[in-house]
């Protein structure tokens, strides 16, 4: 889960300058820009959980996006980039392109200020929440689900994932070149589901911790009820055990665009 402790700090001078500049300096790399600023994430890691020795434990893990904490987020004509956040000498220089994806289809959405609300993040960032295809950075069960989707000649999923921009003219301009409605809009929400998993994603330096659960005559934990969550937060799709992608299916992993 987020610690509690631990707070973005407010954008400094140099950053909303870096965030006019971004544009600019990703079109040295991709050509025409329409848009980009600098991008953030609360955390790189999640927080899994999974039983042993009669506790529950826990361990922090990639959170599945295999993006850095901070990042150039730009959109072309095509495609949308993530690029490198580089600094030389305190001004923007050109990053090497992280992942690229398609624009076509490409899903954003604004809004779930649930960090600023509780004052980790500041009122000079808003959420972006970014649907991004599943790929080798996700999760086992993630992974396992496209591959499944991908032998049916389906298409392949995306998770929804959240990150930070600010509030100026430049992060305006990405959220218009995304297309980016309020989560509230209708039909905007999320629709992947996930069941009999808890995960959270969690601040960097978060120690590892364990919850005491009742023990059943056999010694192992005492079933508790089975819990279904939504995930619409930033937490990376794992599972603690390794399954086959049609285990995972069954499991209860429900991945529909």
């Amino acid at each position: 889960m987020y610690g509690f402790g631990s707070k973005m700090k407010r954008l400094s001078d140099k950053e909303f300058r870096m965030n006019e500049q971004a544009a600019t300096v990703a079109s040295t790399v991709l050509g025409q820009v329409e848009a980009a600023t600098r991008c953030e994430q609360f955390s790189t890691k999640a927080t899994q959980m999974y039983p042993a020795g009669g506790e529950v434990w826990s361990k922090q893990i990639p959170n599945g996006t295999g993006l850095p904490k901070s990042f150039v987020l730009a959109v072309t004509r095509t495609h949308i980039h993530a690029l490198e956040d580089k600094q030389h000498r305190n001004d923007p220089v050109p990053g090497r392109v992280i992942k690229s994806w398609d624009r076509a289809g490409f899903r954003a959405h604004t809004g779930n200020n649930a960090m600023a609300a509780l004052g980790h993040v500041p009122d000079d960032r808003q959420t972006l929440m970014l649907f991004l295809p599943i790929d080798g950075d996700s999760g086992r069960v993630a992974q396992a689900i496209a591959q499944q989707r991908a032998a049916a000649g389906q298409r392949i999923s995306s998770h929804p994932y959240t990150f930070f921009i600010g509030k100026d003219g430049p992060s305006q301009r990405l959220i218009a070149a995304l297309g980016a409605q309020p989560l509230t809009a209708p039909g905007a929400g999320p629709r992947i589901s996930i069941s009999e998993k808890r995960e959270h994603q969690d601040e960097p330096g978060s120690q590892h911790h364990r919850r005491r659960s009742t023990p059943s005559g056999s010694g192992r934990p005492a079933p508790g009820p089975r819990t279904r969550r939504t995930a619409t937060t930033a937490a990376a799709v794992h599972r603690p055990s390794p399954a086959g992608p049609g285990d995972a299916a069954r499991r209860g992993c429900d991945f529909r665009r």
